[in-house]
């Protein structure tokens, strides 16, 4: 995300990110899917799920938990390995928050 202009809104930041973030393997299925089918998908695409984990806690009432997936998500548009992110993201979790077992329960 780097490359790309600065954004003043939600929406334009979005707008910006959505060209990467529909490269994910699986992430348009996931975006799409009815419930019939998002347990399969997710199985299947793991990346795509650590995705929307973090784009669906960028702003969450506890500030730490938003600030760890504001950083995983940035990491991610920047183009960092998504496995990488995930290790570094839980560790985090632990440290900051004292939460275990985060990445399941976020499931």
């Amino acid at each position: 995300m780097s490359a790309t202009t600065q954004a003043h809104t939600l929406q334009e930041y979005l707008d910006q990110a959505t060209p990467m973030l529909m490269e994910i393997l699986g992430l348009p299925e996931l975006l799409y899917a009815d419930g019939n089918s998002y347990d399969r998908l997710a199985e299947k695409y793991p990346d795509a799920v650590f995705t929307l984990i973090a784009m669906n806690n960028l702003f969450h009432h506890d500030w730490e938990f938003s600030e760890i997936h504001q950083e995983a998500f940035s990491s991610i548009l920047d183009g960092e390995d998504i496995f990488g992110t995930t290790a570094v993201w839980t560790l985090t979790c632990k440290r900051i928050c004292g939460m275990t077992n985060l990445w399941n329960k976020s499931q």
